[in-house]
């Protein structure tokens, strides 16, 4: 009798084991993906072109992110600037893989050879050098005293960081950093020297050489101070200033970006968004509302009934008027064709 309950008792034990191993953990569904990723003040909203998502992090994961500035994508997973901190998530799902920390405020973010990640720190004025296999950060680089960076772009073996001032006329900066991440084999974080450009440059356009955007002095509150944007040309292995040309009754223009040929450049100002040629010549208004974000892409779209034709697609907002809705401009027509709404004021857009 005695054998037989032992025995009973070993086959209950047996029994709630392998009920446990046999616990799995829920597998998410594969909701997300293809398609543009929208960086607001309360999180990010996902667009598969037809319907939105909003706070797709907090959906997915239950928690919130708040003060997100960049979202962009290595591999299957999405890195996205929030605060103090960079969180990453699977692009399919968009369950929280990491969280990096040890950061006063990121504003951009670039990933360079040897899985790495330099991080702009703007609130410490700094680049600060992320292991992406250990997340830890791994080394700084000072972008000079008092500065503000803001932008970094990277090409080959160097990275370039635009400091790019306050409001105030008295702390407005002039000046690119460069950082060497490689030399052969060998990993770097090297602050390799800065020039002097225009006032305050933003963003930059680095396919066949460098160009960068310079709004000025631009104060809202005293426009006695302000100045005229300009586009500079860099060689930036050489690091030397090629030429710097003023944009003509253009201020505080932001947001460089470029067709896919390099030959047509686009912008913000404070009174609409412009094109110019990559020169800086032949500026005109193809907007007529102010913007404080600005992305393009190549689409397909229907010519007539049986044509289909590809255009660059200008992809804005109404900084003023309605800062959480998207537009979508396209130039081939010189037409609005979407208008995508999300929960809160977009600051970046990005598309997987």
């Amino acid at each position: 009798m005695k054998l037989i309950n032992y025995l009973l008792i070993a086959l209950v034990f047996v029994s709630s084991c392998k009920e446990e191993d046999t616990v799995e953990t829920p597998v998410l569904p594969s909701d997300y993906g293809k398609g543009m990723y929208i960086a607001t003040e309360n999180g990010v909203s996902f667009y598969d072109g037809e319907v939105v998502k909003n706070q797709i992090f907090k959906g997915v994961n239950g928690t919130s992110i708040s003060s997100v500035s960049k979202i962009k994508f290595k591999g299957t997973k999405a890195y996205i600037a929030a605060g103090n901190q960079i969180v990453t998530a699977n692009i399919e799902t968009f369950e929280n893989k990491d969280v990096v920390n040890g950061f006063v405020d990121v504003v951009d973010f670039d990933f360079v050879n040897f899985d790495r990640l330099f991080v702009v720190d703007k609130g410490d004025a700094k680049v600060k050098v992320v292991d992406l296999n250990n997340l830890d950060i791994t080394a700084e680089v000072e972008t000079g005293e008092n500065t503000v960076p803001t932008f970094i772009a990277s090409s080959w073996y160097r990275s370039i960081v635009l400091n790019s001032g306050a409001v105030a006329d008295s702390l407005k900066d002039t000046t690119i950093v460069a950082i060497d991440y490689r030399d052969g084999v060998i990993p770097l974080s090297d602050f390799m020297g800065s020039i002097e450009v225009g006032d305050n440059p933003n963003s930059v356009v680095w396919i066949s050489n460098l160009k960068v955007l310079c709004k000025g002095i631009y104060d809202p509150n005293n426009s006695s101070s302000n100045t005229e944007s300009s586009l500079s040309k860099i060689d930036p292995w050489d690091m030397e200033l090629d030429w710097n040309i003023t944009l003509s009754n253009i201020y505080n223009a932001q947001n460089l970006v470029s067709d896919v040929s390099d030959s047509k450049y686009f912008f913000t100002a404070i009174n609409g968004v412009y094109q110019m040629n990559n020169d800086g010549t032949s500026i005109s208004q193809k907007i007529n509302f102010t913007s404080d974000i600005l992305e393009t892409s190549i689409e397909s779209y229907a010519v007539n009934d049986t044509t289909i034709g590809y255009a660059n697609m200008l992809f804005v907002n109404d900084a003023i008027g309605a800062n959480n809705t998207i537009y979508k401009y396209n130039l081939a027509t010189s037409t609005f064709c979407d208008t995508i709404i999300v929960d809160s004021p977009v600051k970046d857009i990005n598309f997987y």
